[in-house]
């Protein structure tokens, strides 16, 4: 299995509502006839794609870890050094997030039921050599090498980032009640919270030389 699979016009139709009516309702509450029904198309053709809903549900996922990771582009392996590759990676993985919520929330749901499938998608990601989770590592190992940033353990970090992007998005009618701009203007927030997940994360890894810590390039993400 590869991470990308082509897809005709009509599949994606199918592969954009099925996602959005997996994530609301969950494989078994889902229904193949209002996935075709979202999709514009009758159920026939729907089950001339898809000849069930579990094959459906397979190649969702599928889909959406293609979507995430086309989300990056180019710029991780493009990056100057390891601050830029970071700021663009947030930007990214953050832009993504917000929008493409369904996406989590089918993410969620898999996990809680054990995660078999995006296991076995995230394991095929993981072997693609321009994968962002690897090309993250792979930077900070580069980085750290070269006296860039401090060693740290680069798994640990990158699951720290991770949470860093996603959670605020998975409690955000929470964080909407108690911080208000997150409410009133939330694009606004969203940006900040770049820059703080930046911030965070830029100067934990700050390498320090004649005990006290040097200064690190500040840098926008995309374009």
């Amino acid at each position: 299995m590869t991470v990308e699979q082509k897809t005709t016009e009509t599949e994606e139709k199918i592969l954009e509502a099925a996602l959005q009516v997996f994530s609301k309702k969950g494989k078994d509450g889902a229904r193949m006839q209002e996935i075709a029904d979202l999709a514009g198309l009758n159920k026939a053709l729907l089950h001339y794609y898809f000849r069930s809903k579990e094959g459906l549900y397979d190649r969702v996922f599928e889909y959406m870890i293609a979507k995430l990771v086309k989300s990056f582009g180019p710029g991780l392996q493009e990056a100057p050094d390891f601050y830029q590759m970071l700021h663009i990676f947030i930007d990214s993985y953050i832009d993504f997030i917000r929008d493409n919520l369904p996406v989590m929330r089918l993410m969620v749901t898999e996990h809680l039921a054990g995660g078999d499938r995006l296991r076995d998608r995230i394991r095929s990601m993981m072997e693609t050599p321009d994968s962002p989770p690897r090309l993250f590592l792979q930077r900070m190992n580069q980085a750290a090498a070269r006296g860039d940033i401090r060693p740290a353990d680069p798994h640990q970090t990158l699951i720290t980032l991770l949470s860093c992007c996603v959670f605020f998005f998975l409690i955000l009618p929470t964080v909407e009640t108690f911080v208000p701009a997150a409410r009133d203007n939330r694009d606004a927030f969203i940006e900040g919270r770049k820059d703080h997940v930046f911030d965070l994360i830029a100067t934990s890894l700050r390498p320090v030389q004649e005990g006290r810590p040097v200064t690190w390039p500040r840098h926008r993400g995309k374009e």
